[in-house]
């Protein structure tokens, strides 16, 4: 593979590739750089995606997709779980939120058995096209379905967000039991020249796609599969050489590394391409502009003996209240420059723009364990300098879920507060994408929920089942 640009950062200005397809980046920039005897720094082996034959709802058994496939399962809510079940005896939900994990896999190997999902023949990528209204525009994104090798570790493949325990395990045994991926793992590349959102463009032009529909939030989805050979070669080409970036699906991608680890423990191999040692995976470029992030807001509850007036007095050596006059204002006041975030309390629904006063960012004395870009991060200036130092909210409370819960929309958060649920609400500005690079490429971590990227991927369009020697 020959010499080709990358999105790196700012210190590297130009890549080659060896033989062994091991990244090098050379410091342009320094006086003793020339051609002949630069020394490489090595990143270590990419991840490559390669593509597969995946297993889709069959058009003779199932009518309306729509009737099967799922939002993720960490976004299906106790509403839509029941909704999910009533659609169809046959909803994916049925696999992915089964409590009972042995039954999840076998309802799984009968729908396989009974032609319920249907295997293609031939190694395919699976091109995925998005529409969706976002601020009053239409938007699209183009990405594609395949599979990503877990032999080169993770050292190109970087995460943004912390893993919970809890939550790895449950997905750990999920895949033990179906030895299946259902859901993707939304992950993004940088490709400037887009090349690879280019090919798929024109194959969508040329052939039908082999799913179509609108879901329930009124995005549009489009499926289609390519098996042709030589584009995909191209695909690789480009993508096997470049880094990804976990959008979505951190602990997806975890329990799936953990259970390659004990499949290799065991002695097991893989029987075919579609087997323990890849991950199926959704890819989009990050110079797109449909790839959209939404801010995740906090509703506060179960603070025993709070004090509003004592916690403000707490909060105003470190920050800059600006009290304004109701929702509408402090909806502005977060768009200015400089507002982290707002504050509203339950008590008469009182707003608050709150933003760090000069020299904070600097004092090592506030959010003493978070350095570097880390500490500009909203997520962080909350869970690090507000929750866990002034309401005794830190990670074990988190883990347990037992003060804070999760808003996209942040006018249910308000009505949550005015219905006295919540003692306070907090509401954020969304984490940017040069954020999520930068932390990711820092090798660093956000608090859960620090990310939502918008709109979801769609789970049981295509799946993965595994193929194992034991």
């Amino acid at each position: 593979m020959g010499p080709g640009p990358i999105f790196l950062p700012d210190k590297y200005s130009l890549i080659v590739f060896s033989e062994q397809n091991r990244l090098l980046g050379y410091d342009l920039d320094s006086p003793e750089y020339s051609k002949s005897r630069a020394t490489p720094i090595k990143w270590g082996p990419m991840a490559e995606v390669v593509p597969f034959r995946g297993y889709r709802y069959s058009a003779d058994k199932i009518h309306e997709i729509g009737d099967v496939v799922t939002q993720p399962y960490d976004k299906i809510s106790p509403e839509m779980y029941r909704e999910y079940l009533e659609r169809h005896p046959q909803n994916m939900v049925h696999i992915i939120k089964n409590r009972d994990h042995q039954n999840a896999g076998s309802n799984l190997r009968q729908w396989m058995q009974n032609g319920i999902l249907k295997q293609d023949d031939s190694p395919s990528f699976y091109p995925y096209e998005q529409r969706f209204e976002f601020e009053g525009q239409t938007l699209s994104r183009m990405g594609l379905i395949g599979l990503v090798s877990l032999k080169a570790g993770s050292a190109s493949v970087k995460g943004h967000e912390r893993v919970l325990d809890e939550q790895l395990e449950d997905r750990l045994n999920l895949i033990r039991s179906t030895e299946s991926n259902e859901g993707l793992i939304f992950m993004l590349y940088s490709d400037p020249s887009r090349g690879v959102e280019q090919l798929l463009s024109e194959f969508k032009q040329n052939n039908t796609p082999v799913t179509e529909l609108v879901d329930d939030y009124q995005v549009s989805h489009r499926l289609w599969q390519l098996s042709v050979p030589g584009p995909q070669q191209q695909i690789m080409e480009t993508l096997n050489a470049l880094p990804f970036y976990i959008a979505d699906g951190h602990h997806r991608f975890r329990s799936a590394q953990l259970y390659f680890q004990e499949c290799q423990e065991k002695g097991w191999e893989a029987a075919a391409e579609e087997s323990f040692d890849k991950r199926m995976i959704a890819l989009f470029d990050m110079e797109g502009p449909g790839v959209r992030v939404l801010p995740t807001h906090r509703g506060i509850r179960n603070l025993k003996d709070f004090d509003f007036g004592t916690f403000l007095s707490r909060l105003e050596p470190h920050f800059e209240l600006q009290k304004v006059a109701g929702l509408p204002q402090l909806k502005l006041e977060l768009e200015k420059a400089g507002t982290r975030m707002g504050l509203v309390a339950r008590k008469d629904l009182t707003c608050y723009g709150l933003c760090l006063r000069e020299g904070m960012r600097s004092d090592s004395t506030f959010m003493p364990t978070i350095t570097g870009p880390a500490r500009e991060l909203d997520v962080n200036v909350l869970h690090e300098g507000i929750l866990s130092p002034f309401l005794g909210i830190g990670p074990r409370e988190l883990a347990a879920e037992t003060h804070v819960d999760y808003f996209r929309e942040r006018d249910l958060l308000v009505t949550g507060v005015e219905e006295g649920q919540y003692q306070l609400a907090f509401l954020l500005n969304p984490t940017s994408l040069k954020q999520v690079y930068e932390i990711s490429e820092r090798g660093e971590t956000m608090p859960q929920k620090s990310t939502d990227f918008y709109p979801k991927l769609l789970t049981g369009l295509v799946l993965m089942k595994m193929e194992i020697h034991r």
